[in-house]
């Protein structure tokens, strides 16, 4: 059985990490789609309304199932019995920043890493572009799911 994990912050989550998401879970027979907790950051949406968000934006995704981790992915692969993690790339930017993860995960854990291209749709779109746009109050609609908007603007907007 391929086990997955697609990781994230998702702060907030958008069209291109849903998009990602399918595609990967295409990849595997089980997807663990994964809020990772960086202590070093400060987020601008709560833990628990990120998770609750990003289940409304994949509950169509068969087998997929979210999760939580506050420590390192590699150890939380390890403890779902994971072999494979898929990254999205969107740009050169990207590529080069998941290569170097790639590197440090090859350290802690034997699993392989796989890319998946985002949609040319949704390759400029990102969590900041939404944080940003919401700040300004410009309508950022187009870039996160439809059943979550109305809950990214209770944290985004001023």
């Amino acid at each position: 059985m391929r086990i997955g994990v697609f990781a994230g912050s998702f702060c907030p989550v958008t069209k291109g990490h849903v998009d990602a998401i399918e595609q990967a879970a295409r990849l595997v027979d089980k997807l663990y789609v994964v809020i990772g907790v960086n202590i070093a950051k400060k987020y601008m949406i709560p833990l628990d309304a990120r998770f609750v968000m990003l289940k409304k934006a994949i509950k169509h995704v068969q087998n997929a199932e979210v999760a939580v981790c506050d420590g390192m992915m590699t150890d939380f692969c390890q403890n779902v019995g994971a072999n494979v993690m898929i990254k999205s790339i969107r740009n050169a930017i990207d590529l080069q920043s998941v290569i170097d993860l790639c590197d440090i995960n090859r350290e802690f854990w034997d699993g392989e890493t796989v890319f998946v291209v985002g949609a040319k749709e949704y390759r400029h779109v990102s969590s900041s572009l939404v944080r940003e746009l919401a700040m300004l109050g410009k309508d950022f609609s187009e870039y996160v799911p439809e059943c979550c908007y109305e809950d990214i603007k209770k944290y985004l907007v001023i």
